[in-house]
């Protein structure tokens, strides 16, 4: 998959095709289909590779938020460092065995630390949600590409009124995402311990 996953990095996702991918390797095509069932195979194993990247993210066993956090920047980053391939983490309908592998080891982490496993679950699913999220917005906005942000007035249809302009400079103007991801990371992070018992 890392062959493929250079390719879409380079070509982008439109371009990919069995028998360019196995151009690019040097091969015919049609030889691929001995690995692989198909193209969908390969969008699914791209998923698998970019969990498999971001899964390095150890849970801390002194400290589950730590643990937390590791793993939503390792997504952001997967996300950032293969923006053409991004959007297959968040559209493709698999469910990788890295992307397993990491939730039981940071439910495990938040369960030891005194979270209801039910909790732990719901902190897991609402962190990858938050992760993902955040850096396809970010990926589609072109703020994973230094140099590439749009002002907020290049978001904006034409015809906004002044006052939703106004909101829109305030909601959307973070002129720093890495900021702005943290700051949200760091809220929902706070907001686990606050949670009222059921």
């Amino acid at each position: 998959m890392d062959a493929a996953l250079d390719f879409v990095d380079e070509h982008g996702l439109a371009a990919l095709s069995m028998h360019k991918l196995g151009s690019a390797l040097g091969v015919k095509g049609m030889s691929l289909y001995n690995h692989v069932q198909g193209k969908d195979d390969v969008l699914d194993g791209l998923v698998e590779a970019m969990w498999a990247e971001a899964e390095g993210a150890a849970p801390a066993q002194d400290d589950w938020r730590q643990g937390a956090r590791a793993l939503a920047y390792a997504i952001r980053g997967v996300m950032h460092r293969h923006p053409n391939a991004a959007p297959l983490m968040t559209s493709r309908s698999v469910m990788p065995t890295a992307a397993l592998r990491s939730v039981r080891a940071h439910i495990a982490a938040a369960v030891s630390s005194g979270i209801p496993e039910e909790q732990a679950y719901a902190l897991l699913r609402t962190l990858t949600s938050y992760a993902l999220g955040s850096a396809l917005a970010e990926v589609n906005w072109g703020l994973a590409v230094a140099g590439c942000r749009p002002t907020v007035a290049d978001l904006l249809r034409p015809g906004t009124p002044a006052d939703l302009a106004a909101v829109a400079e305030v909601f959307c103007g973070q002129s720093d995402p890495d900021a702005q991801f943290e700051l949200g990371l760091d809220l929902m992070l706070r907001g686990i311990g606050c949670t009222p018992p059921a």
